[in-house]
């Protein structure tokens, strides 16, 4: 009985106090432990994890992706994925990981880095996600704007990840990734990592482009990866203004861009979310468990484990839809 509802009866009948001082066994099935513990009388499960309530946490988490999904459309930028992630670090972990295989390290190539600015610069322009650019613009395109006459060439796409470690795993988890990272017909690399608004979410967008110059003289000099590396230090972020190609005698214009702060980091808001539900009903479920063994309450628990599943997948089809860290 709600306690609102119990005080109006006192007040409207007020001999239901003696009836409460004469009966405190009662009293008991309205105390707050109850919410937490199995009740011994009445064999039900505490009132945290009855059916209500766990349709109730359902219902909660299922507003929380709504709202994830539609706050964007209507205040872009709120949301985000916050990073940490530098050229320079991609470059280190990528050689680490051909490295480990016997590999050559590749070469910091100043074109290709432009390409790759430019390929970034292109998809915040045109809000699309793809190898292949609305208007039909492929990778070799991007590459062959910067006048970079290649053999071979190859692209690895990245978003929403929080440090360059983790953007060089993913891309060396994925099979069709790993045969970039590590392929031994590429000598020379570029990065792009460019912060922007993309569908309404603030990310971080990652640019990999490979490559072996048709002429071995034309290999980037140790002398050119740290004209990159320095570049890259005295504009903290840099994509070109236009995303496209641009003329073999003219260098492509640049615009320092600002690191991205989200005010809400979709990453850690998941996180916390999936953590709060998960660890608030396992414990509760935890303890009905020792509770109902210590006191030996013989009760069915079934229905509590078939709601937990379905909190579970509830709360892990949250965490897939609003997943950081995509490659492509």
């Amino acid at each position: 009985m709600p306690f609102n509802l119990f005080r109006k009866k006192i007040q409207e009948n007020p001999t239901i106090i003696k009836y409460w001082r004469k009966n405190p066994k009662s009293i008991e099935k309205y105390q707050f432990i109850y919410h937490f513990l199995p009740h011994p009388k009445t064999k039900r499960r505490a009132s945290l994890i009855s059916n209500k309530a766990i349709f109730l946490y359902c219902s909660l988490i299922i507003l929380i992706a709504v709202a994830f999904r539609i706050i964007p459309k209507f205040a872009p930028g709120v949301l985000g994925y916050a990073s940490n992630i530098n050229i320079k670090d991609l470059l280190e972990y990528t050689n680490k990981k051909r490295g480990d295989t016997g590999l050559s390290d590749l070469r910091l190539n100043a074109k290709l880095t432009a390409a790759a600015q430019a390929k970034a610069a292109d998809m915040f322009k045109d809000g699309y996600w793809s190898h292949v650019a609305p208007d039909g613009a492929e990778p070799w395109d991007f590459i062959l704007g910067q006048n970079y006459d290649y053999i071979y060439a190859g692209e690895n796409l990245a978003k929403n990840f929080s440090t360059s470690k983790e953007v060089v795993e993913a891309w060396f988890k994925s099979p069709s990734h790993k045969s970039n990272l590590l392929g031994a017909n590429y000598d020379e690399v570029g990065f792009a990592v460019v912060n922007g608004v993309m569908n309404g979410y603030e990310t971080t967008l990652v640019v990999q482009m490979f490559g072996r110059p048709r002429q071995p003289s034309m290999v980037a000099s140790v002398y050119e990866e740290k004209n990159v590396l320095e570049g890259q230090k005295s504009e903290t972020l840099v994509a070109p203004v236009q995303g496209s190609q641009t003329s073999a005698a003219e260098e492509p214009a640049k615009v320092a861009i600002a690191p991205a702060s989200p005010k809400v980091d979709v990453t850690i808001a998941t996180k916390s979310i999936s953590l709060a539900f998960g660890g608030f009903v396992g414990s509760l479920l935890a303890v009905d468990l020792f509770y109902s063994k210590k006191k030996g309450i013989n009760k069915l628990t079934g229905q509590t484990f078939a709601h937990l599943f379905i909190l579970l997948v509830v709360i892990a089809g949250i965490w897939f839809v609003l997943k950081p860290g995509i490659v492509l």
